[in-house]
């Protein structure tokens, strides 16, 4: 072919497949069902190239209080790493309140209300595995603050689904946590978060009646570990990790003296700077939680 011709034809051609390429590149989407009884939302993102046949990782992306579905996307970017990783992620909306005209969280403590956070979980998952590719056996959690608990409250009360959990800046082991089998934990906290306070103080969140360490200790000893190691990965952050732990899970705490209430390697670090929630650290924790995460299939 001519090389005038040939260009000719690219010119022509090029903003048709521009349009093609436009069309295929994935977008979350909000969506909207009836579940449990009630009308319930989230964001959904599938990222490009899924094939026919195969099954995919499903990662839960919880807001915190106050936030939202694409506060946490943008928050984390973890739907980039799942366009490139290739898993699926659902961020769901939180309704419920403390008080009327409150700000929307999660119902960790399993208080009355219309709003059952952990069944409104199960009929979502049940819900999308009618419509997905989805891998049941690599279903995972993680979250920002409120969202952090409320991955925490999954772990306890439906590890005969989740994988491993990632919670960051609001670990939990609740006073009623009783899960069915030995739990994977990631988590990050920084010692200097004025909303979960890494002590417990008088002042702390009617929800926060528990510290970071405790919490942690909890999980440790649930899960049976007996060896302990800690090591210092940047100025002023550790990471300490419990291994040789019941059907080979690992529990792993990165510790970070300056930070605040933040997710670290966040884009959006300097926006809860703004708003007083402290500094954060360079370490690019999203990357971390998948790795960590998608090591743990149930069995």
């Amino acid at each position: 072919m001519p090389d005038n011709l040939s260009a000719t034809l690219i010119k022509l051609l090029s903003p048709l497949m521009l349009l093609i390429a436009s069309e295929v590149i994935s977008a979350p989407v909000m969506q909207t069902a009836e579940l449990d009884g009630q009308p319930r939302s989230w964001r959904l993102f599938v990222p490009d190239g899924i094939r026919e046949g195969a099954e995919y990782p499903l990662v839960f992306n919880f807001h915190g209080t106050g936030s939202s579905p694409k506060q946490i996307a943008e928050l984390n970017e973890l739907e980039t790493l799942a366009e490139q990783h290739k898993f699926i992620v659902v961020a769901p909306k939180a309704e419920f309140s403390y008080e009327a005209g409150g700000r929307q969280t999660w119902n960790v403590e399993q208080l009355d209300s219309p709003y059952n956070d952990v069944a409104f979980i199960k009929g979502l998952i049940a819900h999308l595995a009618q419509h997905y590719p989805i891998d049941t056996a690599r279903i995972y959690a993680t979250g920002f603050s409120g969202g952090a608990r409320m991955s925490s409250r999954l772990a306890c009360d439906l590890s005969d689904t989740f994988a491993a959990i990632a919670p960051i800046a609001g670990v939990r082991f609740a006073d009623n946590c009783a899960p069915a089998r030995a739990m994977p934990v990631l988590t990050y906290h920084g010692t200097q978060d004025p909303v979960n306070h890494y002590q417990h103080q008088a002042d702390s969140p009617r929800y926060w009646y528990m510290g970071v360490e405790p919490a942690i200790e909890d999980w440790v000893k649930f899960n049976g570990c007996e060896s302990t190691t800690t090591t210092a990965i940047r100025a002023g952050i550790t990471k300490t990790e419990w291994s040789d732990c019941r059907d080979d899970v690992a529990v792993i705490f990165y510790r970070s003296e300056q930070a605040g209430h933040t997710w670290p390697g966040s884009p959006k670090a300097d926006i809860l700077a703004k708003y007083g929630l402290g500094s954060t650290d360079d370490l690019p924790m999203s990357e971390i939680i998948w790795a960590f995460l998608k090591q743990y299939q149930r069995q």
